[in-house]
């Protein structure tokens, strides 16, 4: 049976994911891996149009011949990724931007999925090596890498993504904003060492509040565009799906058939689009297991073979 890629599903990234509505991704990560600094430049990108909007980014290993971009996840920013960054090549030249209405881009609002991959693909054509990257995207980040590959075809190498989801719409769908802010704001009570126990040794920071507004929480998960509500269409670039399978006392498994339906819409215009999951690795896996998710990306860019654990789906 063909996909239906007119679907309507609406998702909801909110903390998790909406696994258990119990934010367990960093909303703001305070520190950047001494390894970084070094070669970290922070900039600020400004985009060729009316508005003159400007998206935050740090650039890495600018000596690098071959550029990766890193897309972040819901209420987090470009710093989500400061312990996967260390064990990536150092041949990779690294951009990594904060979202609309995330991090040190706070001030480009409303965020949408739409103005993200304009954003970032602007990003790309502007500084990437050659104008074309491979992407990694986590949770929404996910979401953008996906719509951006299949928008602007010309920009995108290949593709990595872990956790892309969506959800129906329900009865309770106009009250998740609200759950989203009030339980970002509980997780803060919670010790750190109890959440890294619960959560198989994931390194999960304190969420800066003052980011988590109701206002993003509502621009986040409400459907303002068609690329929020509806599966993309097909698109060229070679890409490897992952759906992390560790659930538990914490409920933080991705949905598996989620990422097989995404493998056969993308398989329409790339036979090579594959679909993994880790039994051992939660949702937030590049903060419960930074090296395994660095040699995933460099084995899938560089077309080798997978490290130990995947199970193809």
């Amino acid at each position: 049976m063909e996909p239906d890629h007119t679907a309507p599903a609406t998702h909801y990234l909110t903390p998790i994911d909406l696994h258990c509505i119990v934010n367990l991704s960093p909303l703001t990560v305070t520190r950047v891996s001494d390894s970084c600094k070094a070669s970290t430049a922070s900039m600020s990108l400004t985009v060729d149009d009316d508005t003159g909007t400007k998206l935050h980014y740090t650039a890495h290993n600018s000596r690098g011949h071959t550029t990766v971009v890193l897309i972040h996840g819901a209420f987090a920013s470009g710093l989500y990724w400061d312990l996967v960054l260390p064990h990536l090549p150092s041949s990779y030249h690294l951009l990594v931007p904060d979202l609309p209405g995330h991090g040190q881009s706070h001030a480009v609002t409303p965020f949408s999925v739409d103005l993200s991959v304009r954003l970032v693909a602007d990003l790309i054509r502007t500084h990437a090596i050659n104008g074309l990257a491979h992407v990694i995207g986590h949770s929404l980040g996910a979401q953008i890498a996906i719509h951006l590959a299949s928008a602007h075809p010309d920009l995108v190498n290949s593709v990595f993504i872990s956790g892309f989801e969506l959800f129906p719409p329900t009865a309770l769908t106009p009250y998740v904003p609200y759950a989203a802010w009030a339980m970002s704001r509980v997780e803060n009570c919670l010790p750190r060492s109890l959440l890294r126990w619960a959560m198989d040794g994931a390194d999960l920071p304190l969420i800066d509040t003052n980011a988590c507004t109701l206002e993003l929480c509502r621009q986040v998960v409400s459907p303002v565009t068609t690329s929020t509500t509806q599966w993309p269409s097909p698109w060229r670039a070679r890409t490897l799906i992952v759906a992390a399978g560790k659930g538990g006392l914490i409920p933080s498994s991705d949905h598996p058939h989620d990422a097989v339906k995404l493998m056969e819409i993308g398989r329409e215009l790339n036979p090579e689009t594959v679909a993994y999951t880790h039994p051992s690795m939660r949702h937030p896996w590049n903060r419960q297991a930074p090296l395994l998710f660095a040699e995933t990306s460099e084995a899938w860019f560089e077309q080798k073979e997978l490290p130990g654990g995947f199970v193809k789906l």
